[in-house]
């Protein structure tokens, strides 16, 4: 009776320490491309092997990526999508090659910070509220360049189930620009079908917690779609509303429904509206 657990549980840690041992090598290979090969390269071969060494991230962890066909915009754009995880960033680098707005704290990451910054991340003091002005002038800049600006308008990461308020500051330079808004959803199911709570990022989670949880799994499959471009006619409080109901209808959820734990997303106070 006991033997059938303990067999399961030999091999979900070796397959974990697998996928680590092997993640190891690949963020090694990742610091060695980001540090000795990146300079000597176009932007379009950095954006180029970005692209593939993300795609070769999820192979390690055992991660299948399912994305919908990403809209052809002739120039800048700015994607909206929900946040689950620190896994986001690479299955949306895997379909698209994009710059992300990230929070300040994620540039102090031992090497993930690093090679965050590396790859072009725009990053965030949240409790400072003249730092958006900042970054929205550098996602300006992108934009006009043609290139694509990502953000998580929740603000933060939940466990996938609900979708909090979108909080519309970071919309600003698509307003300005006139740049299109491309809405995006994403969700992680298990090998059967069913929704998977494992890369959930939240409720004092630690990456290394969070990285056990998913290279525990026998496999996951990580769906990504994108939604028809909003133009940028109005005032970003609409468009976020809009972008927010846009993502909701992709995930078949309300649009800021109530946290699965209870409580409410909706943070109307907070500076960044």
């Amino acid at each position: 009776m006991t033997e059938a657990p303990a067999t399961e549980s030999l091999r979900v840690t070796v397959r974990r320490s697998y996928r680590i041992l092997r993640l190891l090598l690949h963020v090694l290979w990742g610091v060695a491309l980001a540090g000795a090969v990146f300079p000597l390269l176009g932007s379009r071969q950095r954006d180029a092997l970005i692209v593939g060494w993300s795609r070769r991230l999820l192979a390690v962890l055992g991660v299948e990526l399912r994305a919908g066909a990403v809209p052809h915009l002739s120039g800048g754009a700015l994607l909206v999508c929900n946040h689950v995880s620190w896994l986001d960033i690479y299955l949306i680098y895997a379909a698209r090659r994009v710059h992300f707005v990230s929070k300040a704290e994620v540039r102090k990451w031992p090497i993930a910070g690093w090679l965050a910054h590396k790859s072009g991340t725009l990053f965030l003091e949240r409790s400072r509220r003249a730092d958006t002005a900042r970054v929205n002038g550098e996602m300006r800049a992108l934009m006009t360049s043609g290139a694509w600006v990502a953000v998580f308008p929740e603000g933060t990461t939940s466990d996938g189930r609900g979708l909090r308020r979108f909080l519309p500051s970071l919309l600003q330079p698509a307003v300005e620009l006139n740049c299109p808004i491309v809405p995006a959803a994403l969700r992680y199911r298990t090998l059967h079908g069913e929704q998977s709570t494992a890369p959930a990022y939240i409720d004092g989670v630690g990456m290394w917690q969070s990285l056990r949880q998913i290279a525990s799994e026998p496999g996951l499959v990580a769906e990504l779609q994108f939604g028809e471009p909003i133009a940028p006619d109005g005032h970003r409080r609409e468009l976020a509303a809009q972008a927010e109901r846009a993502v909701a209808d992709l995930l078949g959820v309300s649009p800021s429904a109530t946290a699965p734990d209870g409580t409410s997303p909706r943070t109307p106070a907070d500076p960044r509206a």
